[in-house]
């Protein structure tokens, strides 16, 4: 059984004194299988101490003790060979201290009786290192090698040979079997509880005692965690249950108390130390010093900071808590989530905020924080208060952070927040300076609607939206979109994606199916981000680019593994979605979206038929750009060419396969390439389009600006003649003219 205690000088307001607080095991299993429970009474003792060994230990420390306290164990080397090496103490300690030498590493302070990490530390050569904890038994050293210089421990449970005077005897169990106002004589002061709350925490109180480890559940808090916290709440509470004690002046005892010996009238003219003791057991807590003098007032904290505050549009009806680890809200009763009252469209922010303390003693920070209004959705400004106290490991040394989450009118509003500390003994410094009004960082990606159909034609371009699904509903702006008069961008592909032929080391595992390579052969790489990477036979995304390394992921399809290719050659694709590719041409107000988007876009004839591809992205919320909608291509034609002049057909003779050969004679001198058709029967241009076929050189150029010769499957009539049309048209890469047609008679070979 562990007891742990703490102790602060002395505090001029009421109730003065010095002032103690202990922690006393009562969630302990026993041998029979249950809680230790409630002592039934703790025993307070007192020491006085030579001044002189006072030291002083360090900014962070968060308690004074003698120096002699301190063991010295000498330089404790670190190997290089592992990537983690450590030391192991003859016993628990409660603070270690070194200079580390050696390369950055990162430092774990662990208890292995618990398995858990104390205390962590990223260090570097040369910096002197502090850490605490309840039971730190192992140094761990993660890095390549190192020494701990001048390694020093502090074991608050060795018996230093104190004169201990026993001053007061706590009746702990008692508490809970009267009624405030018994309880209250230990504060001298009206208590802050009334005795609705007092009956609460008795109720706590007896819930935990008959409560037993078989009726904990996993990732709950137990009765006895319940009963804790409402006792850590305040020093006075803790006094009022019978876990604190304060050694001042005072006109009586409660009864439920017995004083044994004089209290101290004012502060000590020398140390003094102070412990207490479970009086059946006689096992008793660390020795706990404070100064002979007033305690100084607790040191203002810095100014709160937002890191990565971020928000989203989330999905309404899925239901969150304002309130999240490490932060209990002010007011005496739990915090209530309230759905804010400004349409079903909900905003949930995401950020750490820190604060660092210029106070070893303080345990944590009361946070004043303000949401500032939003001018886009009309919501007031709102404030709120809360505590702030974390302890984790990792956690730099009087640095305090947690995660927020909480909801928004909009993501246009901003955050500010001041802080002030506070300590296990009910005090609180001065407000730090209000942080700078902080943004919010919207994370939005809202897609914009399909297209069906795109076309090109006299400068102007059409795009047709998707018709929703049976049973879908029709594309609609989101909230954001809406609420901040989004637009929807039309871009069009100006830039072919780049390509490039290259040569790679081989692809090498970066975790979560994701492999690196080295590239050499481009520049740029950045560019290839969302394209691929083709090699042996494989072909993968690349997800990041540095230099000259790319970071792809490894498709889940069987015999696709991005390990499977070696060093040698590969090819780089840029994605054809890339912003560089596209240029915006237009944009639309996105609330009242017609089906049909029209708009001018001047682009030059093209020679032949051209193809070209539009796409759709949302820009809202002060210029943000949504992601890229679906690909939508456009035909786009050559202008008309002129219909080809009046001619005649000459037919010059049957060939060896029964063809027709013919010459076409212009009647006015032309230029340009033409092919010629024809059909069976009298047929009109339009007829010959669906009935007609050409002959065996299409799109020749004309022969001395008048005359063209091609080889035609025309029939051969036998015994009566036959008529047919033969038609020309002027073509020119993609582009056709309308049809000069002419009928011939083809005579019958016997008359």
């Amino acid at each position: 059984m562990t007891i742990y205690l703490s102790a602060l000088g002395w505090v001029p307001d009421a109730p003065a004194g010095n002032r103690l607080r202990w922690h006393y095991p009562v969630q302990e299993i026993g041998a029979e299988g249950s809680y230790r429970g409630l002592p039934r009474s703790i025993i307070v003792e007192r020491a006085l101490l030579d001044s002189r060994e006072l030291r002083q230990f360090r900014q962070a420390s968060s308690a004074d003790y003698p120096a002699n306290w301190w063991q010295l164990h000498g330089d404790i080397h670190f190997g290089p060979l592992l990537p983690a090496s450590e030391h192991r103490l003859s016993g628990p300690v409660q603070a270690v201290s070194f200079t580390w030498r050696g390369t950055e590493a990162r430092i774990l302070f662990a208890n292995s009786q618990t398995g858990r990490t104390e205390a962590a530390r990223t260090v570097g050569n040369g910096d002197s290192v502090y850490a605490e904890g309840l039971g730190i038994d192992t140094i761990v050293a993660i890095g390549e090698g190192g020494t701990l210089e001048k390694l020093q421990t502090l074991d608050l449970f060795r018996d230093f040979g104190l004169d201990w005077e026993r001053i007061a005897e706590i009746g702990v169990e008692a508490s809970y079997d009267s009624d405030l106002s018994s309880a209250a004589e230990r504060y001298g002061l009206p208590p802050t509880l009334g005795d609705r709350e007092w009956e609460d925490v008795v109720r706590h109180a007896k819930a935990a005692q008959a409560s037993a480890p078989s009726d904990d559940q996993h990732g709950e808090p137990s009765s006895w965690d319940s009963f804790l916290t409402l006792l850590g709440l305040r020093w006075e509470y803790a006094l009022l249950g019978g876990f604190a004690y304060y050694d001042g002046p005072r006109d009586r005892m409660s009864p439920l108390d017995q004083l044994l010996a004089d209290p101290l009238k004012e502060p000590a003219k020398t140390l003094v130390a102070y412990r207490v003791v479970d009086a059946d057991t006689g096992e008793a807590s660390n020795p706990a010093v404070v100064r002979p003098a007033i305690a100084p007032p607790l040191g203002v904290p810095g100014i709160p900071q937002y890191l990565n505050p971020q928000v989203r549009l989330v999905e309404f009806g899925t239901g969150a808590s304002e309130a999240a680890s490490a932060i209990a809200p002010i007011g005496s009763s739990p915090y209530k989530f309230r759905q804010l009252e400004f349409g079903t469209d909900r905003y949930q922010t995401r950020m750490t905020l820190t604060v660092d303390q210029s106070d070893p003693r303080a345990l944590g920070v009361e946070v004043e924080e303000v949401v500032g209004q939003s001018s886009i959705a009309g919501s007031a400004e709102r404030h709120t208060a809360y505590h702030l106290r974390t302890r984790r490991p990792e956690d730099p040394p009087l640095r305090l952070s947690a995660a927020r989450s909480f909801e928004v009118a909009f993501p246009d509003v901003r955050l500010s927040a001041r802080a002030r500390a506070v300590d296990g003994w009910d005090r609180v410094s001065g407000y730090s300076a209000w942080s700078p009004e902080t943004p919010l960082q919207l994370i939005h990606h809202p897609s914009p609607p399909a297209f069906e159909s795109a076309a090109c034609k006299s400068g102007t371009t059409t795009l047709v939206r998707r018709a929703p699904a049976p049973g879908e509903s029709d594309w609609e702006p989101d909230d954001v979109v809406r609420r901040s008069n989004g637009l929807l961008n039309i871009y069009r592909q100006t830039k072919s994606p780049r390509s490039a032929s290259v040569t790679v080391s081989g692809a090498v595992p970066a975790g979560g199916g994701l492999y690196r390579t080295v590239v050499a052969g481009a520049s740029a790489l950045e560019d290839f981000i969302g394209g691929t990477l083709s090699a042996g036979g494989i072909t993968e995304t690349i997800v990041a680019a540095s230099g000259n390394e790319v970071l792809i992921r490894a498709s889940d399809n069987a015999g696709s593994s991005a390990d499977a290719f070696g060093p040698g050659s590969a090819r780089l694709v840029q994605d054809m979605k890339h912003p560089a590719l596209w240029t915006k041409i237009t944009h639309f107000p996105a609330v009242g979206l017609p089906d049909r988007l029209v708009f001018d876009d001047p682009l030059p004839a093209p020679d032949g038929v051209a193809v070209h591809s539009y796409m759709a992205r949302l820009s809202f919320f002060g210029g943000q750009i949504g992601p890229q909608g679906g690909i939508v291509r456009a035909l786009h034609y050559p202008a008309a060419l002129q219909t080809p002049p009046p001619f005649t057909v000459e037919l010059l003779g049957i060939d060896f396969y029964h063809r027709t050969l013919l010459k076409v004679r212009f009647a006015s001198e032309t230029a340009g390439t033409y092919t010629v058709w024809w059909t069976d029967g009298a047929a009109t241009a339009a007829e010959l389009v669906l009935r007609g076929s050409t002959g065996l050189h299409p799109a020749q150029p004309v022969q001395n600006k008048r005359y063209l010769y091609d080889t035609l499957p025309l029939p051969i009539p036998q015994n009566v003649d036959r008529l047919v049309t033969i038609g020309v048209q002027r073509v020119s890469g993609g582009a056709q003219s309308d049809f000069a047609t002419i009928q011939v008679v083809l005579p019958a070979l016997i008359a």
